[in-house]
């Protein structure tokens, strides 16, 4: 048995001499380092394999995946491929999709692809380090006002989100100190929401600690999940859970262990909430800097911001007459098929659109404030806040699922 293991590097050498079988290799390790669903990357690489003539089958895990392939007059061969899959790129995980579909409507031949491929590989990021700071900040100073802050928290959420996007960075500069990037970005979000909230007590300090951290949560990791979970995939979908979850417990921590360094934490602040009409460029705010971190098109942003839009909408709506599970249920039926209905007609990823604007539902918060609570020794307070965030999160994929049902994902 053949077992190459090569890097993700798109310099590492060749797992095969046959082109055919070296384009599937490399096409699935350029779509799973950008985050595609253990399913969806069977599928593409299923459909792609038999279309070039090659026999085989492949099995994915979110870390790597398996290839057992065969073509006509050759042995067969299984090849284990281990993938950082720590990238988000939604603009690139688009254009590796799409040359599926060019592969299988014939439109490019295996040389013509993989030269694409290789190109899309080593292109540089299409917004740099400075900008993704930049949206760290502009996702905290919207989700701020999202989250009911007065134009203080506004203010100072953007002066947190900023310090915290601009440590993460260097922190991510090293591969074993970047793996520890969200605790030390609930660390410094925690230390400076409190150190603003002391000079300042008018200002909230849960709402400057959790608009800090906002951009580090880790919404494509949770996504994926569900959907794996969803199609069954329990393996991938369980092991991507585990890991989204250690983000979360790095997280919480780093905003105790900011809460202790600090000391006492300052009494509750009532916020001065700004009028509703702010919350239009609030929301404009958040999809543009979730669109930047996630490495989106610029292009995309009108149909980023109408999704975002109507996933707060419907979330909003919901939660006031139904209350916040059943909220986050139903505003994840509503984009998840609306985003769906996008991908179909545009035959382009739906979690392009998806992901920016899954992140103004996403229970993180909830979950953050329930382990911070068992840290202050409020046992009772936690479990009920745990208790509250696991459920809207099962209300998040059950939403999900019955998007799909009603309207089908994208197939290639």
């Amino acid at each position: 048995m053949d077992m190459p293991f090569p890097s993700a590097d798109a310099s590492a050498p060749l797992t095969s001499t046959i082109p055919e079988v070296a384009f599937v290799l490399e096409l699935g390790r350029t779509m799973q380092a950008f985050g595609v669903s253990a399913s969806t990357l069977e599928n593409a690489l299923g459909r792609v394999a038999a279309h070039l003539g090659l026999e085989g089958a492949v099995f994915a895990t979110p870390t790597g995946f398996l290839a057992s392939l065969r073509k006509e007059g050759s042995h067969s061969k299984t090849y284990l491929m281990r993938v950082d899959a720590g990238r988000s790129s939604l603009e690139k995980l688009a254009e590796a999709e799409s040359l599926v579909d060019l592969v299988l409507t014939d439109r490019l031949d295996v040389q013509e692809a993989r030269q694409h491929l290789a190109a899309l590989t080593v292109r540089p990021a299409r917004f740099g380090p400075g900008l993704k700071v930049a949206a760290h900040g502009l996702a905290a100073m919207g989700m701020a006002d999202v989250f009911g802050g007065g134009w203080r928290e506004v203010l100072f959420g953007a002066l947190v989100g900023l310090l915290v996007g601009f440590a993460v960075h260097l922190a991510q500069q090293r591969r074993n100190l970047g793996r520890l990037a969200p605790l030390l970005g609930g660390l410094l979000s925690a230390l400076a929401g409190g150190v603003i909230s002391r000079w300042l007590p008018s200002v909230s300090y849960p709402i400057l600690a959790l608009s800090g951290i906002i951009g580090l949560l880790p919404g494509l990791g949770l996504l994926v999940a569900m959907q794996e979970l969803g199609t069954g995939n329990l393996v991938s979908g369980t092991a991507r859970m585990a890991g989204t979850g250690l983000v979360f417990v790095l997280l919480a921590f780093g905003v105790g262990l900011g809460q202790t360094l600090g000391g006492l934490l300052p009494g509750p602040a009532e916020p001065l909430g700004l009028p509703g009409w702010t919350l239009v460029p609030a929301i404009a705010l958040v999809a543009l800097g979730y669109l930047i971190i996630f490495q989106g098109r610029l292009v995309d942003y009108g149909w980023t911001l109408a999704a975002s839009a109507l996933a707060w909408s419907t979330a909003h709506l919901a939660t006031h007459y139904l209350g916040p599970v059943a909220g986050a249920g139903i505003a994840a039926l509503v984009l998840g098929a609306g985003c769906n209905h996008y991908a179909r007609r545009t035959r382009r990823p739906g979690a392009v659109l998806l992901l920016p604007s899954l992140m103004l539902i996403l229970p993180g918060s909830l979950g953050l404030h329930s382990l911070t609570l068992m840290m202050q020794q409020q046992t009772l307070e936690g479990l009920q806040a745990g208790f509250q965030s696991m459920s809207v999160t099962v209300a998040l994929m059950l939403g999900l699922l019955m998007a799909n049902a009603m309207v089908s994902r994208r197939t290639f």
